[in-house]
């Protein structure tokens, strides 16, 4: 008996928005909060462990430094997930955790990283 799998095909999410530079990945540590995270959501590094980007924070979680690659529930309890740390990204498909923030206003300290945006307008 031969075994089928159907694959329904690929879709693009337009959040890479390039090739010129390569997209590389870390498997990082997320912070045990309760939330859900999309693919596409700013990070940032604080105290050995990532969470979501905070224009208004003062504790390091304003500054940018990776996406992340893949939708992640988080439960309270610290998960291990896979973040871009370079590449060419798509602006309008960044996440960021409030309305009044935005990919280009962290697009500077994300070029620090090798993380450069792009438009798909």
């Amino acid at each position: 008996m031969a075994m089928v799998t159907v694959v329904d095909g690929v879709h693009y999410d337009e959040l890479i928005g390039g090739t010129a530079l390569p997209a590389i990945t870390k498997n990082v540590t997320l912070k045990g909060v309760t939330a859900t995270y999309k693919r596409g959501t700013l990070m940032a590094l604080v105290a050995e462990k990532y969470e979501i980007v905070d224009s208004e924070a003062e504790t390091g979680a304003e500054v940018a430094n990776a996406i992340l690659a893949q939708d992640v529930i988080l439960t309270g309890a610290d998960v291990v997930a896979t973040v871009y740390v370079s590449g060419q990204f798509n602006r309008e498909k960044i996440i960021v955790a409030k309305e009044a923030d935005s990919a280009t206003a962290h697009e500077e300290e994300l070029r620090l990283v090798g993380i450069y945006l792009t438009s798909v307008k």
